[in-house]
């Protein structure tokens, strides 16, 4: 399925906290307990600190992109995806993309991701993320860029 990545302005802050609400809401129960007007400030901190991304399908949102890029590394903050474009590659070709992105950088990409999310996980592990430490409840993980071969 194609898909594009462009800037989020102010004006996708609430389809991007729906977002957030619609696919987190039960892994974040499962892991603590959900505090709405925690979740939003939590929100509109992590919208206003972080490059964050509409992803959009057939002209529509679909989901959602937050990333911190620095001289060290890229690490994505969340990768969200509305239920019915689950499942399709998009976010497969997501976090691709920020791999390939890293990788032009010689930067690795690292994330984090709970217990109670193993779908993400399995997705991670797929694209070579491997765990790097355990800090309940969080499992860190990350994918360095490919070293470079001898012709």
């Amino acid at each position: 399925m194609e898909f594009n990545l462009r800037a989020a302005s102010d004006a996708d802050r609430e389809f991007l906290y729906t977002l957030h609400c619609r696919t987190m809401r039960g892994v974040i129960e499962a892991t603590w307990r959900w505090d709405e007007s925690w979740q939003r400030r939590d929100f509109d901190r992590r919208f206003d600190s972080y490059q964050v991304s509409v992803i959009q399908s057939g002209g529509e949102a679909a989901g959602g992109l937050l990333l911190e890029s620095t001289d060290g590394g890229i690490h994505i903050h969340e990768v969200q995806l509305l239920p019915e474009y689950q499942g399709q590659g998009i976010g497969t070709a997501v976090v691709q993309g920020v791999i390939d992105q890293a990788a032009q950088r010689g930067v690795p990409v690292t994330l984090s991701v709970v217990p109670a999310n193993p779908r993400a996980q399995s997705l991670y592990e797929r694209l070579g993320f491997a765990v790097t430490k355990i800090e309940s409840p969080f499992i860190q993980m990350r994918v360095d860029p490919p070293t470079a071969r001898a012709v």
